[in-house]
């Protein structure tokens, strides 16, 4: 049902008109905001202004047509006098959007990764800076989407589950409040109080995806049917449970506090568990979720290099021990044999650097 909210309408531009960035158009909309979507696919674009909008269906705690503004492919268009963007986009994209961004961003526009897996900010940074971005623009990421999520059609997205709150952090952090304050009339679940370094090691995703994927290869392979999160096993999750280990030890090393897989989960969604097995398949959010037809998915293509890639990257830079991670990425690679370089110290630009010096540009 629709059920309009009193905010302070803002101009928001959403980069990428997936199933996250239309459900985040239509919300957005229904919400009261003035919504553009960009997109570099012409038929998307092409439908979505022929429709005028798109129907949120689902969970969300809003639902209904959401009106969009302009649907386009042409970047200037889509950033002109917009006070918030939201690139909501996998991760392989961000890199290659923020030098189509560089010479259009304006001066006073908050820039959102909605999600960034791994070191995403530090690498669209880097992106604008060598792109000639010279406007005056504040960044941030959130480790996570608002929504669990899939597109019926273009136009169509059904909502499956809607998280009650999750970590975000701007780069660097010192301008956390800014975006608190900018956000609490547009997205209030997400909890502008952390770091670049805890928000990449919030990312679930590198948890959940390409460690239970390598033990799923049988059943994909052999075509089945199955639900990729609700028929887990055990053995998958104790995979991920020492995989979180890894991750923690990793916060722990640049004395940051990161909550386990198990608690941020719950935090995140309404389940029930001690590990990270029974958790996720006590989860009805993601009821409905199937899983991969091919062993080319994102889960690999996107989540080792642009999430455990960054997980390691920052290991490095503490000296920690990542040898459960290390054996997922390089099995990951041998079976499959287009993996992306993706986000590694040299490649940010960290390698050699001190922890101190990573905590400065973190946290300024």
């Amino acid at each position: 049902m629709c059920r309009k909210v009193l905010v302070t309408m803002k101009k928001i531009t959403i980069i990428g008109a997936g199933n996250g960035g239309q459900a985040f158009a239509a919300y957005l909309s229904l919400k009261g905001h003035t919504v553009k979507i960009y997109d570099v696919m012409q038929d998307t674009v092409d439908k979505l202004n022929a429709l005028g909008g798109i129907l949120l269906e689902g969970h969300a705690d809003i639902t209904g047509f959401g009106k969009i503004a302009l649907a386009t492919t042409n970047m200037k268009a889509a950033l002109q006098d917009a006070e918030v963007i939201l690139v909501t986009l996998p991760s392989i994209y961000h890199k290659s959007t923020a030098e189509k961004m560089a010479p259009y961003l304006q001066d006073g526009q908050y820039l959102v990764l909605n999600p960034a897996a791994g070191l995403g900010i530090l690498e669209t940074k880097k992106a604008l800076d060598e792109n000639g971005c010279k406007a005056d623009v504040k960044l941030a990421c959130t480790s996570t989407l608002l929504f669990a999520c899939r597109m019926v059609e273009v136009g169509r997205v059904n909502v499956s589950g809607q998280k009650t709150k999750f970590t975000a952090a701007a780069l660097p952090a010192k301008d956390n409040q800014a975006f608190a304050e900018l956000f609490a009339d547009i997205i209030p679940e997400i909890d502008f109080s952390y770091d670049v370094i805890r928000v990449t090691l919030d990312n679930l995703n590198a948890i959940a995806h390409p460690g239970p994927t390598l033990l799923y290869t049988n059943v994909i392979e052999r075509g089945l049917d199955f639900r990729y999160y609700l028929d887990m096993t055990p053995t998958q999750g104790r995979l991920m449970d020492a995989m979180d280990r890894e991750r923690v030890a990793i916060a722990d090393a640049f004395g940051i506090a990161v909550r386990s897989f198990v608690e941020e989960f719950k935090g995140m969604y309404p389940t029930e568990g001690s590990n990270a097995y029974e958790v996720i398949t006590n989860c009805n959010a993601y009821d409905g979720i199937g899983g991969q037809k091919t062993m080319k998915t994102r889960y690999f293509q996107e989540d080792i290099p642009y999430a455990l890639e960054a997980f390691r990257a920052m290991a490095q830079v503490a000296g920690v021990q990542t040898p459960v991670i290390d054996s997922v990425v390089c099995l990951a690679r041998a079976v499959v044999d287009d993996i992306a370089e993706g986000r590694t110290a040299e490649n940010l630009g960290i390698a050699g650097m001190s922890k101190e010096a990573f905590l400065k540009l973190c946290m300024g």
